[in-house]
């Protein structure tokens, strides 16, 4: 049996406990020893126990536990909503434009009002008694505006008046509206701050940190340097998530490419790797291709591999594969062949 492999699966779709300790009995059959629970804001105000109760159940099956702020903010990846955008407005992260102001749907990284919901949050999965954080591709707004007459422009955020007073004292100037070098540089240090900040308080509360950020190195959305990341002394695992289907990319290419680069990095900063494969939307005749991947992150020398996510997402329309099972029997021959090695 091949020694020091980490293979899980995300999970989310219910809260029933018998529910629940069935699935995780098949999690753990199908060769996995770790399981991403999401604990979104909605499980923070009505499952707090509930998710003490998810991860006890969890680890009863042998398997090592990490909490993921599902769409918390809307500032994590997730199909969740946010009730924080929705009570505090003016929380949120705002475009400044010359015809006025325009505010997305997601919590400002330098709100002092979300950083205190996000401490709860960590507090509360310290509570549960996981073993760690999994810091789900954090990230800005970033998009396009498309007037009735004129050409299309883009638009960011965070341009708020604590972004703004951050920026002039990072910068010595205001900031503006154009997308600019220092604004990227800014945005992904806002970013970078927020984790540290929290992953060092998750590292307080005997919590282990897990960074995943967006396979394209893309200025847009925030992180972009890689290796910058990997300079957080709280961090003990960085992965990436090349979801070939996702971004319409040749499999084989994508996941050994972005594989590779995240086992570079992780060598240089001693990190542990890891790689998320796609387990949501693989269209019928395809599933091949998921049990392919998870050889190719293995054969690159990630020992960290993960799905996204359990059975298929068979529970949610929005993220289903056409064949949910087969998906999912794909992944289990996977994971069971490399406990074989």
């Amino acid at each position: 049996m091949s020694a020091g492999l980490t293979l899980g699966a995300s999970y989310f779709g219910s809260r029933h406990l018998d529910h629940i300790k069935r699935d995780m009995a098949a999690i753990a059959e199908s060769g996995c020893n770790m399981v991403v629970h999401t604990m979104s804001e909605e499980d923070m105000t009505y499952y707090p126990e509930t998710m003490v109760q998810v991860v006890k159940a969890s680890k009863e099956a042998g398997l090592q536990v990490f909490l993921d702020p599902w769409g918390v903010g809307r500032v994590f990846g997730g199909e969740a909503f946010s009730n924080f955008v929705s009570i505090n407005p003016r929380e949120r992260q705002r475009m400044e434009l010359p015809e006025g102001e325009l505010w997305a749907d997601k919590a400002c990284l330098n709100s002092a009002t979300f950083r205190k919901m996000m401490e709860a949050w960590v507090e509360l999965a310290a509570h549960t008694n996981a073993h760690g954080v999994f810091w789900d591709e954090p990230h800005l707004y970033y998009g396009e505006l498309k007037p009735l007459f004129g050409k299309k422009r883009d638009v960011w955020a965070c341009s708020c008046g604590v972004c703004k007073r951050l920026f002039r004292d990072k910068f010595g100037y205001e900031m503006m509206g154009q997308f600019s070098d220092d604004i990227t540089r800014f945005r992904q240090a806002t970013i970078l701050g927020f984790i540290e900040s929290l992953s060092g308080l998750a590292v307080s509360k005997g919590l282990i940190n897990s960074l995943c950020v967006l396979p394209a190195r893309d200025a847009r959305f925030g992180i972009y340097e890689w290796e910058k990341a990997l300079e957080n002394k709280y961090l003990s695992i960085f992965g990436s998530d090349p979801y070939w289907l996702s971004y319409e990319k040749d499999m084989e290419a994508f996941v050994r490419g972005v594989s590779r680069d995240v086992v570079v990095l992780c060598k240089k900063h001693n990190k542990e790797p890891q790689i998320w494969i796609q387990g949501y939307r693989v269209p019928q005749d395809r599933e091949d291709e998921v049990k392919r991947a998870i050889e190719i992150a293995h054969e690159e020398g990630v020992r960290n591999i993960a799905v996204w996510s359990y059975g298929g997402s068979a529970c949610m329309s929005y993220l289903r594969s056409e064949r949910p099972e087969e998906v999912w029997k794909k992944v289990s021959e996977g994971f069971i062949g490399l406990r074989g090695m």
